[in-house]
C-alpha cells in the first residue's frame, strides 16, 4: 500500500503531525483494542470456570460435568485466540501504515526546510529521526493497540475476580501492590533519563560514521585511520556503557516484581490453607486465585515495559516534532506571486543582490560570510566571479540558488524576491554545475533528468552535445549507459561534463558554473564555453579561482572577504585591481597578461 502524505503543515501545527499521520487509521485504533478486550474477558473467565470443574467435577467425581464444560472452555479459548489474531492483524496494519505515513511526512518536510535550518539539525540527527525515532513511534502505536488497554484491564479484572472469590485473600494482594508500584516507579525514575543519553550517543556514532564514509580518501591520505578508529571506538564504547547501564536498571524490574508477588503467593497459600482447613474455601478457588495473581503480575510487568516504551516514544516524538517545528522555506502564495511577476523579459535583471548578507550562525559575534552585496546582472550577460579561498564565492552561489536565505537584504530573480519563488520553478530557472559533480546510481538519462523528470530524450541529447559529453556517452551505449554510485565509472572530467549537461537540460535561464572546468583541458573548456553561449542559456555565471576561466566574461566580480572588491572587464581590473592582478599571477604561473 502506497502512502501519499499531504504537505506538512507549518510550525504552528508541528505538534499535530504525528496525530495527523495516524488519522486515516483511527478506526483501527478503536477496533483493535475492542478485540483485545474481548480476548481479555475470555481469558479472565477461564480460572473461574476451573473452580467449578475442580470442585464439582474432579473433587465431586462428576465426570459428565467435566465433559460438558470441556467444549465450553475450548470454545472460549478459540474465541479468545481469534480475537487476538484480529487485534494482531489490525495492530500490524495500522502501525506499519502510521509509521510509513509519518516517515513520508517527515522526509518531505526535511526537503522543504532551508539549508541553514538543516545544518542546525545536522544530517545524522535527521537520518536518525526519520529512521530510529519513527520506528520507536511505530512500535508504540502497535503496543497502544495490543497492550495499552488490555494490560490495565487484565490487572484490574484479575483483582476484581479474585475479590469475588475471597475478599480476605484479596487484601493480601492489595498489601503487596504498594511495593509493586514503588519498584516500578523507582526503576522508571532511574532508567527514563538514560534513554535520552543513549539516543544522543547513537547520534554521535552516526556523525562519526558519516564523516569517515564521506572523507575516507582524506583519512587514508593523512594516515588517520588509527585515530579515527580510536575516536569511533570511544564513542561506541560510550554508547555500549550507556545502553548496558539503562538495561541493567530496566532488568531489575522483573526480579523485583517477581520477588514481591512470590512473597504474596506464599502468603496467599498460607492463609488459603487455613481457609481450606476451616472449610471456608475450596481447592479450586485457591488454584483460581493463584491464576488471577499470575495474570496480575504479568499485566504489571507488561505495564512497566509499556511505560518504558512510551517514555522512549515521547522522547522520539519530541525529536520528530523538532523537525516539524522548523518552518518550510516556501509558501504557496509566494509561488503564485513569483509566477505572476516573473516574465523572464529583459526589462528587469536576470538576478540581483540588494545589500545582501549571509551569516551561517545565529551568533552576531560570528562574522558574515557575505556582507552588503549590491549587484545586478542583465539577461544575456556573462558574469565571472573570482576570489581567493574564503572570499565568499560559494556563499554567493548559495544565496543565488536559494540554498540559504539572506540574513540581511534580499536576492531577486527576474525581479521577484527569491524567497517567494517555488523551489521547483527556481531550480529550473537557476541551475548550478558544481566542481564536485555528484552523480547518482542509475543511467545517464536518469542523472540528466534529476532536476526535471519531464525532460525529453531529444533535450538530453542536446544537453550532452552542449556539454561536450555526447562522445564518451555514445561509446558507453548512449543515454542508457550505466552510472555507478557517485559516478566512479567515469573520470573527473567526464563527471564534470555530465554535471554541466544536467544543469543545461530543461532550458535553464541562469547557469552557474562553479569551477566546472577544473578537470578539463583548455581546449575542451573553451569549446564547452562556446557551446553554452550558443545554447538556450540566457545568463551565464562562471565561478573560478583561475583568472583564465573568467577572462571572456562581460564583467568580472572580484570578491574579498565576503565583499565586492571590484568589478569590471579583464583589462580594466588588471589596471586598477591589485587583488585581481595577484590572482592572475597565481593562476598563470606568475605572468600578468
Amino acid at each position: 500500500m502506497k502512502n501519499r502524505p499531504e504537505k506538512a503543515a507549518g510550525a504552528g501545527k508541528a505538534e499535530n503531525q504525528i496525530f495527523a499521520s495516524a488519522k486515516k487509521y483511527r478506526k483501527w485504533f478503536v477496533i483493535g483494542p475492542l478485540f483485545k478486550l474481548t480476548e481479555a474477558v475470555f481469558e479472565l473467565l477461564i480460572p473461574t470456570m476451573m473452580v467449578y470443574i475442580i470442585d464439582r467435577g474432579v473433587t465431586g467425581k462428576d465426570g459428565a460435568y467435566v465433559l460438558r464444560m470441556l467444549p465450553v472452555m475450548i470454545g472460549i479459548a478459540v474465541a479468545g485466540y481469534l480475537s487476538a489474531l484480529v487485534c494482531q492483524y489490525v495492530a500490524s496494519l495500522s502501525s506499519q501504515g502510521f509509521g510509513t505515513e509519518l516517515r513520508n511526512r517527515l522526509f518531505g518536510h526535511m526537503l522543504r526546510i532551508s539549508q541553514k535550518d538543516a545544518d542546525k539539525l545536522g544530517t545524522p540527527a535527521m537520518v536518525n529521526r526519520v529512521t530510529n525515532d519513527v520506528n520507536i513511534l511505530q512500535q508504540a502505536a502497535a503496543m497502544l493497540i495490543r497492550l495499552a488497554i488490555r494490560a490495565p484491564f487484565i490487572c484490574i479484572g484479575s483483582l476484581v475476580m479474585a475479590g469475588l472469590l475471597n475478599i480476605r485473600l484479596t487484601l493480601v494482594i492489595l498489601c503487596a501492590l504498594p511495593f509493586l508500584i514503588a519498584s516500578v516507579v523507582l526503576v522508571m525514575k532511574l532508567s527514563v533519563p538514560l534513554h535520552g543519553k543513549v539516543q544522543k550517543k547513537l547520534d554521535n556514532i552516526a556523525v562519526i560514521s558519516r564523516e569517515n564514509m564521506s572523507g575516507a580518501r582524506v583519512i587514508r591520505a593523512f594516515s588517520r585511520s588509527g585515530a579515527e578508529k580510536e575516536r569511533f571506538y570511544t564513542e561506541s564504547d560510550g554508547y555500549y556503557k550507556a545502553a548496558v547501564r539503562v538495561n541493567r536498571i530496566s532488568v531489575l524490574l522483573n526480579p523485583l516484581t517477581t520477588l514481591i508477588m512470590n512473597v504474596a503467593v506464599i502468603a496467599v497459600l498460607w492463609f488459603g490453607g487455613k481457609l481450606i482447613e476451616g472449610n471456608n474455601m475450596s481447592g479450586g478457588q485457591i488454584i483460581a486465585f493463584i491464576n488471577y495473581i499470575s495474570y496480575m503480575v504479568t499485566a504489571l510487568l507488561v505495564l512497566a515495559n509499556l511505560v518504558t516504551l512510551f517514555t522512549k516514544a515521547a522522547a522520539s516524538a519530541r525529536r520528530v516534532n523538532e523537525v516539524f517545528a522548523v518552518p518550510e522555506r516556501e509558501t504557496a502564495e509566494g509561488a503564485e506571486q513569483a509566477e505572476k511577476q516573473s516574465g523572464g523579459g529583459k526589462t528587469v535583471p536576470a538576478f540581483e543582490f540588494i545589500n545582501a548578507s549571509l551569516r551561517y550562525a545565529d551568533d552576531p559575534a560570528v562574522p558574515e560570510a557575505v556582507e552588503g552585496l549590491d549587484l545586478a546582472v542583465m539577461p544575456g550577460e556573462v558574469l565571472g566571479i573570482v576570489g581567493i579561498t574564503g572570499s565568499g564565492k560559494t556563499s554567493l552561489i548559495s544565496l543565488l540558488t536559494g540554498l540559504y536565505d539572506c540574513t540581511g537584504g534580499e536576492v531577486r530573480v527576474n525581479g521577484v524576491n527569491i524567497r517567494l519563488w517555488d523551489r521547483k520553478k527556481l531550480s529550473r530557472t537557476v541551475r548550478v554545475a558544481s566542481q564536485q559533480s555528484i552523480l547518482f546510481s542509475g543511467t545517464v538519462a536518469d542523472n540528466i533528468r534529476a532536476g526535471d523528470p519531464s525532460i525529453t530524450d531529444e533535450e538530453i541529447d542536446e544537453a550532452l552535445k552542449v556539454a561536450r559529453a555526447d562522445g564518451f556517452v555514445t561509446e558507453r551505449g548512449g543515454r542508457g549507459a550505466r552510472v555507478e554510485r557517485g559516478g566512479v565509472n567515469f573520470s573527473g572530467g567526464q563527471r564534470q561534463r555530465l554535471s554541466v549537461a544536467r544543469a543545461v537540460a530543461g532550458g535553464a535561464k541562469v547557469l552557474i558554473l562553479d569551477d566546472s572546468f577544473s578537470a578539463l583541458d583548455n581546449a575542451t573548456a573553451s569549446s564547452l564555453f562556446r557551446a553554452i553561449r550558443a545554447s538556450s542559456v540566457e545568463t551565464l555565471v562562471i565561478v573560478s579561482q583561475r583568472a583564465g576561466s573568467v577572462r571572456q566574461a562581460d564583467r568580472i566580480l572580484v570578491l574579498d572577504d565576503g565583499r565586492i572588491s571590484d568589478i569590471g572587464t579583464h583589462e580594466e581590473l588588471l589596471e586598477r585591481s591589485e587583488l585581481y592582478a595577484q590572482i592572475c599571477k597565481l593562476s598563470e604561473g606568475g605572468e600578468v597578461s
